[in-house]
């Protein structure tokens, strides 16, 4: 017997919120590194870790696109999975901290990659910015399956 999952009428502003509070997130987490240390500080840990500088670079740019898909509601799927090498990385640096945040511990990347997961199975939300098709094209095959027979997902393409 197949039950229906129920969502609260209140889910896509949740949903909403939770994509505004993971920009936060991102944009913060961006300025560390690029305003508050500076990005000759940002490549030299890069280089500590055994990793190019060049990898810097790339990864705040990431970082910038990441959050530019989560505040226009693009590309949740992708920005949300796509960005968790960056959180698991944090988590295998900082992993010798222990669990704890404030002994620089691995619990805050855990909580924020999880946020990630959540939104990226529940989309975005309220207050998506509409592509058209053609834009969507790698998104709409990347689909669960049982989000075509949920009553918010068949409002959300009706509408």
């Amino acid at each position: 017997m197949k039950t229906q999952a129920t969502l609260a009428s209140t889910a896509p502003a949740g949903a909403f919120i939770l994509r505004l509070v993971l920009v936060g997130f991102w944009v913060v987490h961006w300025w560390y590194k690029v305003g508050f240390h500076g990005m000759p500080a940002t490549q030299a840990f890069f280089v500590s870790l055994g990793l190019p500088a060049w990898l810097a670079w790339f990864d705040i740019s990431y970082e910038v696109l990441i959050a530019a898909m989560l505040l226009t509601g693009t590309f949740i799927w992708f920005a949300t999975i796509t960005s968790l090498p960056i959180l698991i990385a944090s988590m295998i640096i900082y992993s010798h901290n222990g669990f704890y945040f404030p002994t620089g511990g691995i619990e805050l990347p855990i909580l924020w990659a999880l946020m990630q997961v959540v939104l990226a199975l529940v989309g975005p939300g309220l207050y998506e910015l509409k592509l058209p098709d053609w834009a969507n094209w790698p998104m709409h095959r990347i689909r669960l399956a049982s989000q075509s027979e949920h009553p918010v997902a068949a409002e959300r393409r009706a509408a």
